[in-house]
């Protein structure tokens, strides 16, 4: 099962955790998060990460949130 990385291409801090998951070579499904719909404010997007920022990477039941965080996981 491939990991899922939420965010949006363009954002500066999913762009690094992208590079980070590619240059280990890791699976992984970018799921687009609408930042300028307000996506990342919904009850759903919230319950992954209550600040309601992206990056956030799952694995399995694992969540991980923040651009520190997934980077560190990464490595």
């Amino acid at each position: 099962m491939a990991l899922k990385l939420y965010g949006l291409p363009m954002s500066t801090c999913t762009t690094r955790a992208m590079a980070c998951l590619h240059e280990k070579g890791v699976d992984f499904e970018l799921v687009p998060v609408q930042l300028f719909g307000g996506e990342h404010k919904h009850p759903p997007f919230l319950a992954k990460n209550p600040f309601g920022q992206v990056p956030v990477l799952e694995d399995g039941d694992l969540t991980l949130f923040g651009t520190f965080s997934v980077l560190v996981d990464c490595s």
